[in-house]
């Protein structure tokens, strides 16, 4: 007999399959990019030069460009490989969303009951956070780069020792996830780094060696990529306003980055602007921030404190990246919010009546996606609403119980007459 928690990730994940059926997935802008490199590798190529940047996403598209090749009825499939990649990607972030918020709020201390309800709430913010899962319909790989960070953050909330391995996986696919180091790195150091020195004690173990690994990967992929283009990789943004990028003649490493305070900025705006296509609804910002600023008491033993100082650390990481970039997007900014809207979970278990005001603002966070991105995918508002709506039937199943108990309390109360 399957628990509530299953059905629930089954629906969800039914949902949003047939989500992506009814879409129309049209390649766009870095889509070509990041398929035609996973084209070229599936021909036993590895083509820095041709397909320039991160391209982490593509290596998991080749074998699905295999098997859509070798198949005549799905053969239009080859030619969204890295799409479709990014669909098995979301689909997999459903169950990873509920166990990431279920997990942190039970190592928190809260019982199970209401740890399987944070797990819910989080899962519903997955449901309200459309950018990767629109986006990935043109060839983005920001569906596949949230499903990292939540494997990182599932990794380091269990102290799993391949951590780092979900890391360096994911600053391949985006560089931006590599911020999220401080959640795990503290259980990778040595014990006795803080009274011996360093290089004269260290033993190497297991964690030393999945550590090493994961540096290895990264290694590996920027010095093949330096090896045939000659450069570091730098951010192709930077010539997104002048013309086609070139990627056989990028500009100077250094001009990716500027000094001053626009680019913060223009973080903050976005973060907090619905307009400029953000990747979660600013109410959850801010109530993650004030749950990581002023912890609550989520019971009479227990203040929400679990990972705090390396939430921040990491939150303040993504920010200072992004900030100094000369070109940015609210996309760079995934995994900061998701590490808000892990945070703002606290206070919505606290006050409940706040994920009415969650979802009324993300309404607001769906529209400009659907004006600039999602009206070439889905054939109106309504379907592309759908994981909108799913986040309400999810919040109201979350709510059920309650809900129960309350009809039973006034048909009580009507029967007898008593109503002190």
């Amino acid at each position: 007999m399957l628990s509530i928690e299953s059905k629930v990730i089954i629906f969800v994940i039914i949902c949003m399959a047939v989500y992506f059926i009814i879409a129309t997935p049209i390649m766009n802008d870095d889509g070509f990019h990041y398929e035609g490199f996973a084209e070229s590798l599936a021909h036993g190529k590895l083509d820095f030069k041709s397909f320039y940047g991160f391209q982490g996403l593509s290596f998991f598209a080749v074998p699905i460009f295999w098997l859509t090749s070798s198949i005549p009825s799905w053969q239009a499939g080859s030619d969204i490989s890295i799409i479709i990649a990014s669909m098995i990607f979301s689909l997999l972030s459903a169950p990873l969303a509920y166990l990431v918020g279920r997990d942190f709020y039970s190592r928190a201390g809260l019982p199970a009951e209401v740890s399987a309800k944070a797990g819910f709430y989080f899962l519903i913010l997955f449901l309200l956070t459309p950018y990767p899962y629109t986006t990935m319909m043109r060839g983005f790989q920001e569906a596949a780069l949230l499903f990292f960070i939540l494997l990182i953050i599932y990794a380091s909330i269990q102290k799993k020792i391949w951590a780092p391995v979900a890391w360096a996986v994911g600053g391949i696919v985006k560089p931006f996830a590599l911020t999220l180091f401080p959640l795990f790195i503290k259980d990778f150091l040595p014990k006795r780094l803080l009274r011996f020195n360093l290089m004269l004690r260290l033993n190497l173990n297991m964690r030393v060696v999945w550590l090493f690994v994961a540096l290895t990967i990264g290694g590996a992929y920027l010095g093949a990529s330096y090896y045939q283009t000659g450069h570091l990789i730098n951010n192709a943004a930077i010539n997104s306003y002048q013309g086609n990028f070139d990627a056989g003649n990028p500009p100077p490493l250094t001009e990716s980055f500027t000094a001053g305070v626009k680019g913060f900025l223009r973080v903050g705006a976005n973060l907090l602007l619905h307009f400029r296509k953000i990747m979660i609804s600013p109410f959850v910002i801010i109530l993650g921030a004030l749950a990581l600023l002023v912890p609550l008491r989520l019971n009479l033993n227990m203040r929400f404190n679990l990972m705090r100082k390396e939430i921040v650390l990491a939150i303040v990481l993504n920010f200072l990246l992004v900030g100094s970039l000369t070109f940015s997007f609210s996309k760079y900014l995934l995994p900061m919010t998701t590490l808000f809207a892990l945070a703002s979970v606290s206070y919505l278990l606290k006050y409940r009546w706040l994920m009415w005001l969650v979802l009324l603002d993300s309404f607001f966070v769906f529209l400009p996606i659907w004006n600039y991105f999602g009206n070439s995918f889905w054939p109106n508002i309504y379907i592309y609403l759908l994981p909108f709506w799913a986040a309400i039937v999810l919040f109201l199943l979350s709510e059920w119980k309650k809900f129960q108990l309350w009809i039973n309390d006034l048909r009580s109360r009507l029967s007898t007459g008593k109503f002190n």
